[in-house]
């Protein structure tokens, strides 16, 4: 697969336009890829319900198209230092997601040759979501890009109105959780099919055993898939996670590995959650027979404010990823409205 040196790209350079229609089969595709069971992706009667258009793909396929469409432009010699993701609308069933993407900045840190791109994918309503990717590129002169082994937890300043409530929470990190599957090739595949990524060192064997890495890796967007629960946990209700059968109880029964996760914070009154915007940052990469754990605090809580799915706090966590030599392999600050609060 061709690739693309640092020398030959120019700020301002337009990446060609990619157009992936969304369709039905998108939505389960995405639900295989992902892992994500959250029925908003899924059921469109209850995505409906609470407000949608339709059941709509989540934060994890944004990534992952945004993903595919950078590497098609600079090929698998490049790696992914950090992401952002802004997502200002919904991509539903009958959708054409229409991506572009420009260089915005070309630059050096440190010994790496770095390259920032823009990014927004559009549908028929205009900008669906606006996405960022810094890049470390190959060069002729400093050679093959080197794996970023170390990272660092990142942080944010605090919105001075923060209420008392989220305040109480800050700097308390739940326990570990482990993901409820090992990174296997097998799901790798099925993430590059959800949004047809043809990147070699993910999907061909003998090619990444030839290359930089000496195997299959993962695609690094793919974070939060490695540290989602079980299937039949996954739900709106951690206790009934089936909206269209509440007595169906989470299966296998719940053990101390879900504790974590029903530690995490939620604003008093919220019921509902969407996620708004994801910065991730990627430091070694995960490899099949992986394991992935990850930790979830609170950064930061907006005061209450009307949204137009209703009164909400806009909440920001900090995800950290840790494999199973306890190596942190990646963040993500994660900001989600979290909605549903009655009105006085």
């Amino acid at each position: 697969m061709d690739f693309k040196y640092w020398e030959d790209v120019c700020e301002g350079e337009k990446l060609p336009v990619l157009r992936f229609p969304i369709t039905l089969k998108t939505l389960v595709l995405g639900v295989c890829g992902t892992r994500d069971l959250m029925p908003y992706h899924h059921n469109p009667g209850y995505s409906k319900s609470i407000g949608n258009r339709d059941m709509f793909v989540n934060t994890m396929f944004e990534q992952a198209l945004f993903g595919r469409f950078v590497t098609d432009w600079c090929g698998p010699e490049s790696d992914f230092r950090e992401t952002s993701l802004q997502m200002l609308g919904q991509l539903v069933p009958g959708d054409v997601a229409l991506v572009k993407g420009s260089v915005k900045r070309k630059f050096r840190e440190g010994d790496e040759c770095r390259v920032e791109v823009g990014l927004e994918a559009s549908n028929e309503l205009g900008v669906a979501a606006r996405a960022s990717a810094t890049l470390v590129m190959p060069s002729r002169d400093s050679g093959a890009v080197r794996p970023s082994l170390e990272l660092k937890k990142p942080e944010l300043e605090v919105d001075p109105q923060i209420p008392d409530f989220a305040r109480e929470r800050l700097g308390k990190v739940s326990p570990l959780m482990r993901g409820g599957y090992p990174v296997s090739e097998v799901q790798i595949m099925y993430w590059c099919d959800m949004v047809e990524d043809g990147n070699p060192l993910y999907i061909d064997a003998e090619y990444a055993r030839k290359s930089r890495h000496g195997g299959v890796i993962a695609p690094p967007m793919a974070l939060i898939t490695w540290s989602m629960g079980r299937a039949g946990h996954s739900g709106v209700d951690a206790n009934a996670p089936d909206v269209d059968c509440l007595e169906r109880k989470p299966w296998p029964p719940r053990t101390g590995d879900g504790a974590g996760r029903s530690a995490m914070f939620t604003p008093p009154g919220a019921t509902d959650t969407i996620a708004t915007v994801s910065v991730q940052a990627y430091g070694r990469p995960l490899r099949p027979g992986d394991r992935v754990s990850s930790t979830v605090e609170l950064l930061d809580c907006s005061p209450l404010k009307r949204t137009r799915l209703g009164l909400g706090y806009f909440q920001k966590n900090l995800n950290t990823y840790y494999n199973q030599r306890d190596e942190i392999v990646g963040t993500n600050m994660f900001t989600l409205l979290r909605y549903g609060v009655p009105e006085n």
